[in-house]
């Protein structure tokens, strides 16, 4: 085994899982996870840990004026 590199020591970028509406929905995940749903390319927040559409909540960002 060689010595890591430095994109394994100071990574640049961080990969989500991704699922589709219909995954995401049958997952059992924990709560606070999130990842990316390739339905509509948003971001999800698992808040209960149930499979069930209501245990996800959407990230969204809200703009100032």
């Amino acid at each position: 085994m060689g010595n890591p590199s430095q994109d394994e020591l100071y990574p640049k970028h961080l990969v989500l899982p991704h699922y589709t509406d219909a995954q995401r929905n049958a997952l059992i995940a924990d709560v606070g996870t999130i990842i990316f749903n390739s339905s509509d390319n948003k971001l999800d927040f698992c808040k209960a840990k149930v499979a069930a559409a209501a245990s996800w909540e959407r990230i969204t960002s809200v703009q100032e004026s």
